[in-house]
């Protein structure tokens, strides 16, 4: 074997796997990161093309990023910093067009929509991803949390300790859950904590925190910058607000007393909660609470007060609390529609995205967008319709059978819940949805009811359904870099995404670089002209060529290039060797 020969071998026995065409298509990330001493480990939620770390700000070190799941590398000093960079480019997303159309109607949009791209993340075949009867779904998003990247699913099995059945169905296997309750799954889609089968169900008060006489028992989830999720009750016997600890042995209440409905004993400060946002901590002495509340009004705490303000966000100034707390809520923003379910979510520049499945029904609207103080209404969903379509007696919203409202970390996506089992996604502009280029992720099958979504730090969205019996994550696509950073005093997270330059030449990968890996898409074959001599001559003229680069989630570092070069310099020597 030449020197060429054996250089290009031990350059793509170290790189081939990362530089790899995509396979999850997904955008990846470094999760649930654990440091003790000078051992680092930590989950990747899917396959990277490129995986490296970085110590002190040095060159990078390439991890095999071709699986998902536990990696581990070895700090020098225990005070030494370090970054973990996941990249990864994928033709198809939310973020991209299929071309085709979704048409609108029951249970879907009013509208027909274009069509997005699906791209599961997940893995539809795992047990693990199988619900009974899913009610909520949260992602842990803070990097500094023990569980960052976690995912908490709420099931109401109406049927506490008998097990119900998932019949297998297709490709999705059958399972069998125990009882009401929480399941937690890692970001790379393992049993967080090896309870299998049987919901987490902890006692409050001497009583399991949810009950069987209900099928919004427990509901809908938030995990909190702690780590700790908050649950939501929607039952009317047993309404109520729960902290859970994120290894969900143990459960505190929030507000005391349990309960609806409409008519609320004296003194108790909630009622049947269906949605819940919370900022701060009990320990900096800083937690705000906030609820979107069924049956609470103003007239349980001022003597006069309206007592038709159900459904309206409330917020509990809480402090350092203790818990159970009796603080009386400050109302934020007025009902949309009294007795219509609801959901809410807050946008990084506070805006609050005010959501009520209002299936069918005319002249109400789906999806409100209200500034921070709560005191305006930013958007209206029946009026961006009447707008939109030119017509100012419209009476359908075509933003009709949504059940859940998410809106991405850097706040340039809202993505809604679909009846039907789809996905509606809008892109904001300065926070407001811009409806007349909404799309719709076609997820198939097409089952009643979709009942919650979720972002994840990185711009996955996370879907339950309870039609389809399934939990899933969905991709945006494109080319992106997650950057996971330990600083010393804390860990950083931010996400990169690459904007390619059309046509630039020899990028055979589209990954915005001429570099090593198109070499390697070539070799395979995958150039436009397929091992064509002048698709190579092509790469060689614009090797180390690259495009713009646009910052989505957080501006984070680009990592350096030294292992694709290597790799391409190699393949050229050979190359020459072969031709010579």
């Amino acid at each position: 074997m030449s020197c060429y020969r054996f250089g290009f071998a031990m350059v793509l026995a170290m790189v081939a796997m990362t530089a790899a065409s995509s396979r999850a298509l997904a955008v990846s990330y470094a999760s649930n990161i654990t440091k003790t001493g000078t051992t680092v480990n930590f989950v990747l939620n899917s396959p990277a093309d490129i995986l490296s770390y970085s110590i002190n700000g040095g060159a990078p070190v390439t991890l095999d990023g071709s699986t998902k799941g536990a990696k581990t590398f070895n700090l020098v000093n225990v005070n030494d910093t370090f970054s973990i960079v996941a990249e990864r480019t994928d033709a198809a997303g939310y973020t991209t067009l299929t071309g085709n159309t979704v048409t609108g109607g029951g249970n879907k949009l009013f509208t027909d929509s274009p069509e997005a791209g699906l791209t599961v993340l997940s893995d539809d075949t795992s047990v693990l991803n199988r619900f009974s009867n899913p009610r909520g779904v949260s992602v842990s998003q803070n990097p500094n949390a023990p569980n960052f990247g976690t995912v908490y699913v709420a099931n109401s099995a109406n049927a506490t300790g008998t097990p119900q059945l998932i019949a297998a169905s297709g490709i999705y296997p059958e399972r069998t859950v125990t009882g009401d309750g929480l399941y937690a799954l890692r970001p790379d889609g393992a049993d967080a904590f090896g309870y299998g089968n049987d919901a987490k169900n902890p006692t409050v008060e001497g009583f399991p925190a949810w009950v069987a006489s209900s099928n919004n028992s427990p509901f809908r989830n938030y995990v909190a910058d702690d780590g700790t999720i908050y649950v939501a009750d929607f039952s009317d016997a047993n309404g109520s607000l729960i902290q859970v600890q994120p290894d969900l042995n143990s459960a505190i209440n929030v507000l005391p007393g349990f309960g609806g409905p409409t008519t609320l004993p004296v003194g108790q400060n909630h009622g049947s909660t269906t949605a819940v946002h919370v900022e701060g901590s009990l320990a900096a002495g800083n937690l705000k609470v906030y609820t979107i509340d069924e049956d609470l009004t103003s007239a349980q705490f001022v003597e006069g007060g309206s007592t038709t303000d159900q459904n309206s966000l409330w917020e509990y100034n809480i402090g350092s609390g203790p818990f159970p707390s009796a603080v009386v809520p400050t109302k934020i923003a007025e009902p949309l529609i009294p007795l219509a379910t609801t959901d809410m979510e807050r946008g990084a520049d506070g805006k609050w995205y005010l959501m009520q499945t209002r299936n069918g029904a005319l002249n109400s609207p789906t999806l409100f967008v209200v500034s921070a103080d709560g005191s305006t209404v930013l958007f209206n969903s029946l009026e961006a319709t009447r707008t939109l379509t030119a017509n100012p007696t419209a009476d359908r919203d075509i933003l009709q059978y949504c059940n859940g409202v998410a809106v991405s970390p850097d706040q340039k996506w809202v993505a809604l819940m679909l009846n039907i089992g789809d996905v509606a996604v809008i892109p904001l502009i300065d926070g407001i949805p811009d409806l007349a280029n909404k799309r719709v992720i076609n997820t198939d099958p097409d089952v009643i009811s979709g009942r919650d979504i979720a972002f994840d730090a990185a711009g996955n969205i996370h879907y339950v359904s309870s039609g389809q019996g399934l939990y899933r994550v969905l991709a945006p696509g494109g080319h992106t870099k997650a950057t996971t950073s330990w600083n010393g005093t804390e860990f950083v997270f931010g996400v990169e995404t690459i904007t390619t330059t059309p046509g630039l030449a020899g990028d055979f990968n589209a990954d915005n670089v001429v570099d090593g890996a198109d070499f390697l898409v070539w070799q395979r074959g995958g150039s436009p002209n397929p091992l064509s001599t002048g698709d190579l001559d092509l790469w060689k003229a614009h090797f180390g060529d690259v495009g713009s680069a646009t910052g989505a989630v957080g501006a984070v570092p680009e990592p350096s290039s030294l292992i694709v070069s290597l790799l391409a310099m190699a393949g050229f020597a050979t190359f020459r060797r072969r031709v010579a």
